[in-house]
């Protein structure tokens, strides 16, 4: 027996390994990551944060200026150390670990069945065969790596629940604070990570102990958070804070009042649904138009699917409980835990975000919960394998369904400007950026002047404006303007700001500056500005 547990656990970390290198290698097949997020700010970030250039620039990236650079460091240091192609593998390799996670949890969570270590490994395949988790393979979007965090506190939590009515608790107890504090590292690194470590905290409240004991859980595992998140993220609200008047800005600057941005919420309102209808049925509506919860199209059938099985159990549930009939079989606490961990964070992104990736953490564990939901509803012999066949045909079909936020071939570097008058001695005394994402330039150019945003993609104040005044008051030399592209909005929104600046273009003085990412080119228009003559 002892032979046969060592045996099954080192065949689960073997085939975990296999498939994470299997993400690193088709991670390096995609080609060199090129999203918008990283030409906006996954580069100037941590460039910014390691060069002091958080005051001395304004806002190139606009709003994501702000978040935190903590992981982006992680990525350029990589970069300016590794090869791409190195780097792109590492980055999938991470990624893949996702699957030895979700196969530790469905392990704990399917302990009594049978072959619980062969469900376990093909239902975490399913989990990391899904198409927001498979859109982000290789790329620094960071959802992918921060579902780590979550996970892996959900994977502490769920084997220390058959404990919890143990004679020694302390060990439990332990238990308990370090999933905290790793659920609130991953909310330091990505603040959005938050929707996940409440529920994780609000789960304890469903679990089969006294419920003194629920809330004492509930609170000890959120002062854990806390430390979690002050040990990661800590140091950069705190910064932020100082800076400009509000940890989180420009976000909720109607709560910390920021200077430079108007006193509002400041925050990604398209993807939220509208109505009471949009938000009882949205699994359906975004099953069917994937464009209402992302900017690309996530068709993936696994939500409609998972609707319609908790409904389905919710219901069964209500049935069991006003007839008074006694349950056939038991719902262990691990799964109850995991239904409610699922349920309260779909909730929390269903009112605060409503974007697509967000929802990566538990569109992971969709077909763990499937099949924990139908052999639970369906006790027959034959469930769990044609369970498995269910939810591996619904696997094949959404693999139709995944996106690609873009790539291009591997260069030697990952990023380079060709020179141009921009990079000439002297340098500039200042280049205005008008419109995202161009702030991956800045890194690019690698020069101090300062880079200005004038066509924010948020709201800004009329300090920010006399800020852009103060900084390059005292610089001499030319000034330029580059344009992310000639969008008549663009330019349109760019001379009005020039014109707050009192400058405004030398169309005779323009150029074009060429940008690689990677083999992939980009041309971007600059001209030179002139200060306004006063009327």
């Amino acid at each position: 027996m002892k032979a046969t547990i060592i045996s099954n656990r080192w065949t689960g970390i073997g085939i975990s390994l296999l498939v994470a290198l299997c993400f690193g290698i088709w991670s390096v097949l995609l080609g060199q990551d090129k999203n918008w997020d990283l030409l906006n700010y996954h580069l100037y970030n941590p460039y910014a944060f390691l060069n002091d250039r958080v005051e001395f620039d304004l806002a190139p990236a606009g709003i994501q200026t702000y978040f935190s650079p903590m992981l982006d460091v992680a990525y350029f240091t990589a970069i300016s150390h590794l090869s791409p192609k190195t780097v792109g593998f590492l980055l999938g390799f991470l990624q893949g670990l996702n699957f030895f996670l979700l196969f530790k949890i469905a392990g704990r969570v399917l302990k009594n069945h049978e072959q619980s270590n062969l469900y376990a490994l093909l239902l975490a395949l399913a989990g990391v065969l899904t198409v927001g988790f498979l859109a982000e393979v290789g790329t620094t979007m960071q959802d992918n790596l921060v579902a780590l965090f979550p996970l892996l506190s959900l994977w502490m939590i769920i084997s220390s629940i058959g404990a919890l009515n143990a004679a020694r608790q302390r060990p439990v107890w332990l238990l308990v604070i370090a999933a905290g504090i790793v659920a609130g590292i991953g909310i330091g690194l990505k603040l959005v990570t938050a929707i996940y470590a409440l529920p994780l905290c609000l789960s304890f409240l469903v679990l089969p102990v006294p419920v003194f004991r629920r809330f004492k859980l509930s609170f000890i595992f959120g002062l854990s958070v806390l430390l979690g998140l002050f040990a990661t993220g800590g140091y950069w609200l705190f910064e932020v804070w100082r800076l400009f008047g509000n940890p989180l800005f420009p976000q909720f600057n109607n709560y910390f009042h920021g200077e430079l941005a108007p006193l509002e919420e400041t925050r990604d309102l398209r993807f939220l649904p509208k109505t009471l209808f949009d938000k009882i049925f949205y699994p359906v509506i975004f099953t069917f138009d994937p464009q209402r919860a992302a900017e690309l199209r996530y068709q993936q059938f696994s939500w409609l699917v998972a609707y319609i099985a908790v409904l389905g159990l919710f219901a069964n549930k209500l049935i069991s409980f006003f007839r008074k009939t006694k349950e056939q079989r038991r719902w262990s606490p691990e799964a109850a835990y995991l239904l409610a961990f699922f349920c309260i964070s779909y909730f929390f992104w269903l009112n605060i975000f409503g974007i697509y990736r967000y929802l990566i953490v538990i569109e992971l564990l969709i077909p763990l919960l499937l099949f924990v939901i139908i052999t639970y509803l369906f006790n027959a012999r034959f469930t769990a394998m044609v369970a498995l066949l269910c939810i591996g045909l619904l696997t094949i079909v959404n693999l139709r369904g995944t996106p690609d936020w873009g790539h291009a071939e591997w260069a030697d570097t990952v990023y380079r400007v060709e020179a141009s008058e921009l990079s000439a001695v002297p340098e500039p005394a200042a280049i205005y950026l008008a419109g995202q994402p161009l702030a991956w330039i800045a890194p690019a150019l690698d020069i101090h002047s300062p880079f200005i945003q004038i066509v924010p993609n948020m709201s800004v104040s009329e300090a920010y404006w006399q800020r852009a005044k103060i900084l390059t008051a005292e610089r001499s030399g030319k000034r330029f303007v580059v344009f992310e592209s000639d969008d008549p909005v663009i330019l349109h929104r760019a001379r009005e700001a020039l014109v707050r600046l009192d400058l405004s273009v030398d169309e005779n003085s323009c150029g074009h500056i060429n940008a690689f990412l990677g083999k992939a080119k980009s041309e971007y228009r600059y001209c030179e500005l002139r200060n306004m003559e006063p009327e």
